[in-house]
């Protein structure tokens, strides 16, 4: 005699006492050991009847550029994106953009002679004439004032306690818009909530608050395939396996999934699809680039020798800031700069103080991390360094 129970167990007689020992049943392990191989040979068999979608020659794959980006064109390989840029607006005829851009130049040299405690003034506005620039190029009207502020809270010196109040009207509103990012009117945010939410200093971030959540995941050979005899597209990336843990599959959502290969390695990619077909190549490359601007929300670039991407977790305390990193930046160096400018006391403070190194490397890398971003958003062309920055 036996009594079924819960969960694939079976109650059977004992024979020693009276009481019911229970045994397992094997069956239902064996049918879900059955689902997990057949889901492996699904996406086995899924892979092997795919293709890396290209175009002109090349893998298509992530684009510096959110708004207008040219898949066509080969990418830009140059020391800091200046001159090229300058001729690029020269060829086009964007005079005023030019200007501007040619400021943004001369603001970031002269950065490069200045200690920490004062760079922040000429960086900040090398970014307000580069973002200049970028609207001048593309037509759009904007308030000729900054569009952030900032203070500090009473309280020891933190970066906590440093405020950063968005505009409605300005540079960086006209920014967001551009971007299609929310402009955050009248919220205000403070330092640290800002350089948590920019990839380049992510790590510098981690080492600095250990305790902090990370918030963005590393993709390997991220591209785009396509399943054979379909015009079913989507975004694939590997990730690796030292970046996984159990928390994983549930902070990619939503919009994302992780597999576990044969190999042992994971792969993501995205759930949602496009439509790709090499007959109909300028549908296809509109839908494509819809396609492309909705994932540049979640996956962000570091500009380097070869521009890495970053998938950003949805992680508690995420949800209220989710703007691109040419924003962030500019906002964050609004607020350095004006510790720079009128009490450059508490800059140096900063700087002596347990973030310094994050601090530091924020301020070394932003202006040209901003610069190549907005490069690839004036030309819609990729950038990419030969070295290291």
């Amino acid at each position: 005699m036996q009594k079924k129970c819960l969960a694939g167990l079976r109650y059977t007689p004992c024979h020693l006492t009276t009481a019911w020992s229970p045994t397992l049943d094997r069956s239902s392990f064996r049918c879900r050991s059955s689902r997990r191989r057949q889901a492996r040979l699904t996406r086995a068999l899924e892979i092997m009847t795919t293709h890396k979608l290209h175009i002109a020659g090349k893998t298509i794959r992530p684009h510096g550029a959110t708004i207008s980006p040219d898949f066509r064109t080969p990418r830009v390989l140059c020391s800091d994106p200046w001159d090229y840029v300058a001729l690029w607006l020269r060829r086009n005829k964007q005079k005023s953009a030019q200007f501007h851009w040619q400021q943004a130049k001369h603001f970031y040299v002269a950065t490069q002679t200045l200690t920490p405690i004062s760079s922040p003034l000429t960086s900040y506005y090398s970014l307000l004439n580069a973002a200049k620039a970028l609207l001048i190029s593309k037509g759009i009207t904007f308030t000729e004032i900054h569009g952030v502020s900032g203070s500090s809270a009473e309280g020891q010196r933190s970066l906590q306690n440093e405020v950063v109040k968005f505009g409605a009207t300005g540079v960086l509103p006209a920014l967001c818009k551009y971007l299609g990012e929310k402009t955050n009117e009248g919220n205000e945010f403070n330092l640290k909530k800002i350089l948590w939410n920019i990839p380049f200093i992510h790590r510098a971030y981690l080492l600095t608050y250990p305790s902090d959540t990370e918030l963005f995941l590393s993709l390997e050979d991220i591209c785009f395939l396509r399943k054979s005899s379909s015009k079913e597209a989507w975004l694939h990336a590997k990730v690796n396996p030292r970046y996984v843990n159990a928390h994983t599959r549930n902070v990619i959502q939503p919009g994302f999934e992780l597999f576990h290969e044969k190999d042992e390695s994971y792969s993501l990619r995205r759930k949602k699809r496009f439509k790709w077909s090499g007959r109909a190549i300028e549908n296809s490359l509109k839908e494509f680039a819809a396609y492309h601007r909705t994932i540049r929300r979640r996956i962000h670039p570091i500009f380097a020798s070869e521009n890495r991407w970053y998938l950003r977790k949805a992680v508690a305390g995420e949800s209220d800031l989710r703007n691109s990193s040419l924003a962030l930046i500019y906002a964050a160096m609004h607020r350095f700069s004006e510790l720079s400018r009128y009490d450059p006391q508490s800059m140096a403070g900063h700087l002596d103080a347990k973030h310094n190194w994050l601090v530091s490397e924020f301020l070394r890398l932003a202006p040209m991390q901003f610069a190549y971003g907005v490069a690839c958003e004036i030309t819609g062309q990729e950038f990419i360094k030969p070295d290291a920055f």
